[in-house]
């Protein structure tokens, strides 16, 4: 199932881009309903580049997912990043963020998900509307903030 989730953001594309590829800023959008933790042998990269990366997931901080792969591929040339992650309990979680300039200093961000949970489809695909339309607020916060991530 897919769900695709978009908001207009008043920021250059490229300098939103460039945060969009911190990893940082994926455990900063998720608060506090999904929680990510770094597996100690596994540290995540400071800018995601292609890679497998495995961490463990919890949602509102406390309720353990598992552990889950966030496989990344990097598109500079479109300013396009893929997770086409999975763990055990999902076993397609392939989320593309593409932005794009619309001019006047503005950014259309897209966030497209495609799940596959097997029986938990519906309801994985449920909080993903959640947790994405969740996600888009916390960046309109970000970038209000001037991406500071103590605020």
């Amino acid at each position: 199932m897919l769900v695709k989730v978009m908001s207009v953001f008043n920021c250059d594309s490229e300098k939103l881009f460039h945060e969009v590829k911190k990893s940082k800023s994926l455990v900063y959008i998720g608060k506090p309903l999904v929680k990510f933790v770094q597996l100690p042998k596994h540290p995540l990269p400071e800018v995601w580049e292609d890679g497998k990366y495995p961490i463990k997931m919890y949602i509102l901080g406390f309720i353990p997912m598992g552990k889950q792969w966030i496989v990344i591929s990097v598109h500079n040339d479109n300013k396009r990043i893929r997770d086409n992650g999975y763990s055990n309990l999902i076993k397609k979680w392939d989320h593309n963020i593409h932005l794009t300039d619309i001019g006047d200093n503005k950014t259309l961000y897209v966030d497209t998900i495609d799940i596959n949970a097997g029986i938990l489809t519906y309801f994985i695909v449920l909080f993903a509307n959640v947790f994405y339309r969740w996600r888009q607020k916390r960046w309109s916060k970000l970038i209000n903030n001037k991406f500071n991530y103590n605020v």
